[in-house]
């Protein structure tokens, strides 16, 4: 069985430190212009992306339209009985389509590099001055920080590996 992604080259992190090491040396690359992105993403987007959850576990899910983002409940179920737990046992892949109703975790069109870094920057920020991830998923349900965190490193690991360093 062939590769369905050969673009897509995942490193896995195991804590926010060695994820912002790599946000470290993707942001050295980029300044020395041997950068690539090599799936349908800019890198400013997939760290936009990755930022968002982030951001809607210590605040909360919302619409553009500041409605609270829910999921049907066959969805809910599916995700607490099965996705939830593989959290730290299992990987995401590529090729999930987002529900029309997650338009709110898409990234910009036009979201620049520097843009999507100082958006993921600013939640990683966040986790490190020790403000905790409390709020319900509506996909996956109650969620220990613990578990967040397993979520965002997986969910980062899983966009990155579109994103090539060159060096």
């Amino acid at each position: 069985m062939g590769n369905k992604h050969p673009n897509w080259h995942p490193r896995d992190y195991n804590t926010i430190e060695e994820l912002n090491a790599e946000l470290d040396r993707i942001e050295a690359a980029h300044q020395a212009g041997t950068l690539q992105t090599r799936g349908n993403w800019s890198t400013g987007q997939i760290f936009d992306h990755c930022s968002r959850p982030i951001k809607m576990a210590f605040d909360g899910f919302f619409d553009e339209q500041e409605n609270q983002v829910h999921m049907p409940f066959l969805a809910r179920v599916f995700g607490v009985l099965v996705f939830k737990n593989l959290l730290g046992r299992s990987h995401m892949k590529p090729g999930i389509k987002l529900p029309a109703n997650a338009s709110s975790m898409l990234p910009p069109d036009d979201c620049s590099f520097e843009q999507g870094l100082e958006a993921l920057r600013t939640q990683h920020a966040r986790l490190e001055n020790g403000e905790r991830m409390t709020m319900r998923s509506p996909f996956l349900g109650k969620m220990r920080h613990e578990q967040w965190i397993l979520m965002h490193l997986d969910h980062c690991r899983m966009h990155f590996g579109f994103i090539q360093v060159n060096d």
